[in-house]
């Protein structure tokens, strides 16, 4: 019985890796794409992987540790096929037999931590995809602050979006111009997302995480390094710029299930602004039956004071991700797409006709 249960587990992690080959590394991790591929065939490794937290993404996490692994220092052939490591381009081979070596050299190592820690990835290029929408926000609710609130905040690098610089090319530059954070993203098709020229005052700001992730704690933000995959360079210092930027007033990011702890949030949160709540690659990860209860929550406080909620998630059975606005009045929700999107933030797709 116990052999079929782990047949099964494993068949399911297979489709797993190979879906994420096909579908989520292409035209950004090369290294993943072709590893994820061949896991995906290894019986061996497939069943080191399966000891992975349940629930979690298992290719980025499992990829996640070794890369954390590669980080901190360990010396293996393997390195040379990763650019954050080697600081190297090109390199000629097959990385899976050195991959495959390492992961079973390094099993004590990998288990305990595919099995404590979570994909948090802070990725903070969608911001420039958040920031229409919080845009919007305001416009709907004007001369009133914004109270935002991060659902999966990790160490709530988002929730500093207004404190970042934006070019969307053609000579669109937003927001803070001196930043050390300097955020690209690229416009799509014929419409164009009405980005404030001034961005909305924030008066609150607060996120909700499982496990949320200190700043100022080296190894937690090396493991947030880890998780952005090797050869995104780019993604990379932005991370580390926005790191620096919140070392220096570190956002809130209150510990606990979003379920039990969100009603208490919204209640503390200042009663003269706009709550605007969002979620970026998060809520999609949810059973079904924890997303209709997170849904409903949100619905039911509306009952007492109006909010706003900003969703980018990539659905199952969606091409690309989706950014979409609900407007929760009264016990009443109303969603609107309004864009598609990179799922790194790179490129957005407006979509929205009938804004001012």
């Amino acid at each position: 019985m116990a052999s079929q249960i782990l047949g099964g587990k494993l068949e399911a992690l297979s489709k797993q890796f190979r879906y994420f080959s096909e579908k989520v590394y292409p035209g950004s991790s090369p290294l993943y794409q072709q590893l994820a591929a061949k896991i995906a065939e290894d019986h061996e490794i497939l069943t080191l992987a399966s000891q992975a937290r349940k629930g979690e993404l298992v290719p980025n996490l499992f990829f996640g540790a070794i890369h954390f692994l590669l980080l901190q220092g360990a010396k293996h052939p393997l390195s040379a096929f990763f650019p954050s490591v080697s600081h190297s381009t090109s390199t000629d081979g097959d990385p899976y037999p050195y991959f495959r070596s390492f992961s079973l050299e390094n099993e004590k190592r990998i288990r305990p931590l595919i099995s404590s820690r979570r994909v948090q990835t802070n990725e903070v290029q969608r911001c420039a995809c958040l920031l229409p929408a919080f845009g919007q926000v305001a416009r709907e609710s004007p001369k009133r602050p914004l109270s935002i609130l991060d659902i999966g905040a990790s160490a709530g690098l988002n929730l500093l979006w207004d404190r970042y610089g934006y070019d969307y090319g053609m000579g669109r530059k937003y927001a803070d111009p001196d930043s050390p954070v300097q955020i690209s993203c690229t416009l799509r098709g014929e419409l164009r997302p009405p980005i404030p020229e001034v961005l909305p005052p924030v008066e609150s700001r607060v996120g909700i995480d499982l496990n949320p992730i200190n700043v100022r704690n080296p190894e937690e933000m090396l493991w947030l390094r880890s998780l952005v995959w090797p050869e995104n360079t780019r993604r990379a210092e932005l991370l580390q710029q926005a790191i620096g930027l919140a070392k220096q007033e570190p956002p809130r990011v209150v510990a606990g299930d979003v379920l039990d702890v969100l009603p208490d949030v919204l209640s503390g949160l200042p009663g003269d602004t706009t709550i605007c709540l969002f979620h970026s690659h998060t809520v999609y990860q949810f059973p079904q039956e924890l997303r209709d209860r997170l849904s409903s929550l949100i619905v039911e406080y509306s009952r007492n004071r109006n909010l706003f909620e900003v969703s980018f998630e990539w659905w199952r059975g969606k091409d690309q991700p989706l950014l979409e606005l609900s407007r929760v009045h009264d016990g009443h929700r109303e969603e609107e797409v309004l864009a598609y999107c990179n799922p790194h933030g790179e490129w957005l797709q407006w979509t929205r006709r009938d804004h001012p």
